[in-house]
C-alpha cells in the first residue's frame, strides 16, 4: 500500500510542478542517456511548440530523456479552435482538463469535458477536441509510449 501511495504522491507532485511550477536538481545521466532517479523539466524551461490550434509544451518524451517510457505535456487549444481528427497507433492517451471546456469526439461518440474531467482514449481510436466558449482549453496530456505517433485524418496538423 505504501508504494501505491508514494506513486500517487509522485504523480500529483509532477502535475503540480508542471502546472504551478517548482524545480529539482537533475542528477548526472546514466550510460543509456537516462537519469538514474528520473529527470526534471520545468514548464517555464521547455519550448512551446505552435500548432494551428494552439500549442503544446512537452515535459517528457524519449526525445527529452532517452530513459523515458511515456510522453507527457500541457496542451492549449485556443477558443473556438479544434485539433485535427487523429489517432495514436502506438499508445493510449489520457487527457486531464485544467481549464476551459471542449466537446471531444472519441470514436463514434461525443463527450463534453470540463475542468477536473479525465478522458482515456484507447490506442488506435480516432479523436478530436473542439473548444467550447471564449476560454482556451488547457489540459495535461499523457501517452503510454515515449515516442507517441500521430495519424491525422483532417487539417490542423498535430
Amino acid at each position: 500500500m505504501r508504494k501505491k501511495q508514494l506513486a500517487w504522491t509522485v504523480l500529483i507532485a509532477g502535475i503540480a510542478g508542471a502546472v504551478g511550477g517548482y524545480c529539482l536538481a537533475q542528477p548526472a545521466p546514466q550510460k543509456d542517456g537516462g537519469l538514474p532517479e528520473g529527470s526534471v523539466f520545468h514548464l517555464d524551461q521547455v519550448k512551446s511548440e505552435p500548432y494551428g490550434f494552439g500549442s503544446i509544451q512537452w515535459l517528457m518524451s524519449r526525445a527529452l530523456d532517452p530513459g523515458a517510457e511515456q510522453t507527457f505535456g500541457i496542451v492549449e487549444i485556443q477558443p473556438h479552435q479544434k485539433n485535427a481528427l487523429h489517432m495514436h497507433p502506438n499508445c493510449e492517451e489520457l487527457l486531464y482538463v485544467l481549464s476551459g471546456s471542449c466537446e471531444h469526439i472519441v470514436g463514434g461518440r461525443k463527450v463534453v469535458l470540463h475542468p477536473g474531467d479525465l478522458l482515456r482514449v484507447p490506442r488506435g481510436v480516432k479523436h478530436q477536441a473542439i473548444v467550447l466558449g471564449d476560454q482556451p482549453l488547457r489540459a495535461v496530456i499523457s501517452y503510454s509510449s515515449p515516442d507517441r505517433q500521430v495519424v491525422n485524418f483532417a487539417e490542423n496538423n498535430q
